[in-house]
């Protein structure tokens, strides 16, 4: 997650909750199955379990609380049953469908700041970072962008940059 990741120490600021939804590869791309773990703030990995797939090709869909939802690389990812399987999306922004992903300090991201989860960051999403900033809202809270537990102006920025850039997800 752009936001999370810290310049300073090249890691994220907190560990997260990720979902991941194995969709088919094919028109109307249903959900097959999904998992949720956590990203590791140092390895940023995560491990997931999918048990109601067969051999075949998916799109790996991903859900985060104030991140741009993203999808892996045009045509899906082959996967057998019963195999481990590994993807990063960190590695490049073709590992996302549409190259829908940002550039920071070396690592390929996805975009923060979507706290309404529409699939736009947009002048709603800074409303709502500005409401909780105002209030001096601290905690687990979707608007808190950058995952030190406060919401304030570091996460308006981080948001409003997207928003500037018309930033919104990009799925088949």
């Amino acid at each position: 997650m752009e936001g999370f990741l810290n310049s300073g120490t090249g890691e994220l600021n907190m560990r997260d909750t990720v979902r991941i939804y194995l969709r088919n590869n094919a028109s109307p791309y249903n959900a097959l199955d999904s998992s949720t773990g956590v990203i590791d703030s140092v390895s940023m990995k995560g491990i997931y379990k999918f048990y109601n797939i067969t051999n075949g090709t998916y799109y790996l869909q991903v859900r985060h609380r104030n991140s741009i939802e993203t999808w892996s690389s045009a045509g899906g990812e082959s996967m057998t049953t019963g195999s481990f399987y590994n993807y990063d999306f960190t590695s490049s922004d073709s590992q996302a469908y549409g190259n829908n992903m940002v550039l920071k300090d070396g690592e390929y991201c996805l975009y923060s700041g979507d706290v309404n989860q529409d699939g736009l960051i947009d002048i709603t999403d800074n409303f709502l970072i500005d409401n909780d900033a105002i209030a001096f809202m601290t905690g687990y809270l979707p608007t808190d962008v950058n995952g030190d537990s406060v919401t304030d102006l570091s996460d308006a920025v981080t948001a409003d940059n997207n928003a500037l850039n018309f930033v919104g997800k990009v799925t088949p």
